[in-house]
């Protein structure tokens, strides 16, 4: 489900083991590189709306799997998990037995240290939201949207006849297209010019 080069069915034997494992092997990495989701972590919300994107999008599963996908990145790859560490695991209270859960999708406000290196903070959020469908790293791609391989020294944008700007840039994002989502609600000016400022340099 996660966009990336395709390269081919990634081995089971690669992936962490637990249940939808095999499900997310044959169903997700036929197209995309599983590398990505060791990167990406997401919270099980962001999981559940990459998987229904990528549903929309076409992706070919029972809603059975897709939730077994969701269940399996969500404890293997989420913003809360590493290494053995899962959203679902617990920690103890001392001077009890008791054993409480860890709240599964607890609400931290990321701080972006804008001022120490704002390309760096445009990566991630490109990591983050855009990776799924456009490439950075090469003019051809296999992915769904456009590569931004050199976007900003074309003469014109992928699919129009525009010459690239900042401007039009973010109002697409802001606003999306056909398939492509809106982001206005998700992301903020600032880190709209920071995914600009990222894209720009490449």
């Amino acid at each position: 489900m996660i966009c990336a080069v395709a390269l081919g069915p990634a081995p089971a034997a690669e992936l962490p083991a637990g249940k939808g494992r095999e499900t997310f092997a044959n169903v997700c990495t036929s197209c995309h590189d599983v590398d990505l989701a060791l990167q990406m972590r997401q919270t099980r919300s962001g999981w559940t709306n990459i998987i229904k994107l990528m549903k929309d999008m076409g992706a070919d599963a029972t809603t059975a799997q897709f939730n077994e996908i969701i269940d399996y990145l969500t404890e293997h790859f989420g913003k809360e998990a590493t290494g053995k560490d899962s959203p679902q695991r617990k920690k103890s209270v001392p001077g009890s037995s008791v054993s409480p859960a860890v709240p599964e999708n607890p609400q931290v406000r990321r701080v972006l240290p804008w001022d120490k290196n704002p390309l760096r903070i445009g990566q991630t959020l490109y990591r983050e939201n855009c990776v799924v469908c456009h490439d950075v790293d090469a003019e051809s791609s296999k992915k769904l949207g456009p590569s931004f391989y050199h976007l900003f020294q074309r003469e014109q944008m992928p699919r129009t006849k525009m010459k690239p700007s900042r401007s039009y840039v973010a109002a697409k994002i802001r606003s999306g297209g056909n398939v492509m989502p809106a982001f206005s609600r998700k992301l903020t000016s600032s880190e709209i010019n920071a995914l600009i400022d990222y894209l720009e340099f490449k």
